[in-house]
């Protein structure tokens, strides 16, 4: 076997011990998504929060945009949580917020403003409560 055979045989045998899929000649699936990242900490409430947040405009348009972001917060009874700690994050575009600790009011609210081009979804953590909700971009689903 000539010198340059037995090198392009050589590459050819650990490319196909080291798994490369260039050689195997069989297309590799996409990529799973990546999960959702661990929500930023907040400093505990002291009892249980019930949380209500949402998007306002629920949908953007298909170039994207900007929604505000609303997140009311309550006791189990139903009463307002004031001084609650809460952090967003997103997994597309960004949030006015930056991720930086925002609180509630005394009506139990606080907002952020999320900007983006393709469909979010936002995490949150409410003084320890997780909760997740998706803003799209694009047409709404037929009927």
């Amino acid at each position: 076997m000539a010198p340059r055979a037995r090198g392009v045989a050589a590459a050819l045998a650990l490319a196909a011990l080291l798994g490369c899929s260039v050689f195997k000649g069989s297309p590799q699936p996409p990529p799973s998504p990546a999960p959702p990242p661990p929500p930023l900490p907040v400093k505990k409430a002291a009892e249980e929060v019930v949380v209500a947040a949402w998007a306002e405009p629920k949908r953007l348009p298909p170039a994207g945009g900007a929604a505000q972001i609303l997140v009311r917060l309550r006791r189990r009874g139903g009463a307002p949580y004031e001084g609650v700690e809460v952090r967003l994050q997103t997994s597309a575009g960004h949030l006015f917020s930056g991720g930086k600790v925002l609180v509630t009011d005394a009506a139990g609210q606080t907002r952020d403003r999320l900007t983006t081009q393709r469909t979010a979804e936002v995490t949150l953590n409410a003084g320890g409560t997780v909760y997740r909700f998706r803003v799209p971009v694009g047409p709404p689903p037929e009927p």
